[in-house]
């Protein structure tokens, strides 16, 4: 089949209007190094290597990053309107802290999404799937038992995300991938709640075993508690910081035991 013939005016004559936006790249590679800065910035919270509170020093990332302060500000401003970054008045910009709020919402959209995916995925995973599942909770042990907790929190990433993709479900995945800064940060945080990181991949096995089942209210059901289990850790934790902070706080506490229970019943409504 022919292609369509095209006006080879365009190539002779380019119009002046052509010529003259031929030199509005500028603003675009701008652009692009605040966006790289923006990433790396991400990565290296979402990693853990910026811890939350961490002050970030603009003269220092600039020249850490060999780029001047203007396309770092551009970055910083960007990273706000994501909620990874704080500024405060005359203190400067810090990295933000997850907050009770933050950690009670990620957990409880994603046991929703994740939970509706593990429930569509079980009916088209092929031997082929089960055996790259597999092998990315082998490659997330070795790099728990090697301290690689940047690599540990990348195939704990991968490993859901496989899950979301195996249903099949285009939107449910893109509504999914939207979280996608927020559930970094948030695997990031939440795993580092555990003493031993190998008790990170011990809480996908059940996982994995449901999906093997092919029983969709079982995988939803042990996404749920997944989700609840980390949800519960990372809150009993945040609440003894507060408590010795500030004793009296007894009653927090109390409720704090309730938390995978209460956790495990709202994401599975």
């Amino acid at each position: 089949m022919g292609t369509a013939p095209q006006d080879s005016r365009h190539d002779r004559h380019p119009s002046s209007s052509l010529r003259e936006g031929a030199f509005a790249l500028t603003p675009v590679r701008y652009r692009n190094m605040a966006e790289q800065i923006a990433t790396a910035i991400r990565q290296a919270i979402a990693n853990g290597k910026l811890r939350p509170g961490t002050r970030l020093l603009e003269v220092q990332i600039a020249r850490e990053m060999g780029t001047s302060r203007a396309p770092l500000r551009e970055s910083l401003i960007q990273l706000e309107r994501e909620g990874l970054v704080v500024r405060q008045p005359n203190r400067g910009t810090f990295v933000a802290d997850l907050t009770e709020e933050l950690v009670r919402e990620v957990a409880s959209l994603r046991g929703v999404l994740e939970g509706f995916a593990a429930s569509l995925a079980v009916k088209r995973l092929t031997r082929e799937d089960f055996d790259r599942l597999e092998t990315i909770l082998k490659e997330m042990l070795a790099a728990a038992r090697q301290g690689e907790f940047p690599r540990m929190v990348e195939w704990d990433y991968q490993f859901h995300e496989y899950i979301m993709r195996a249903s099949g479900h285009r939107l449910l995945y893109e509504t999914w991938v939207g979280m996608d800064r927020k559930i970094r940060v948030y695997l990031s945080a939440t795993n580092l709640m555990y003493a031993d990181m190998k008790s990170v991949v011990e809480g996908h096995v059940p996982i994995l075993r449901a999906l093997r089942r092919r029983d969709p209210q079982r995988a939803s059901r042990v996404m749920a508690e997944h989700l609840g289990e980390v949800l519960d850790l990372f809150l009993t934790k945040v609440v003894r910081k507060a408590l010795q902070r500030d004793p009296g706080r007894s009653e927090t506490l109390r409720q704090a035991k309730q938390a995978r229970r209460l956790a495990v019943e709202r994401l599975v409504r």
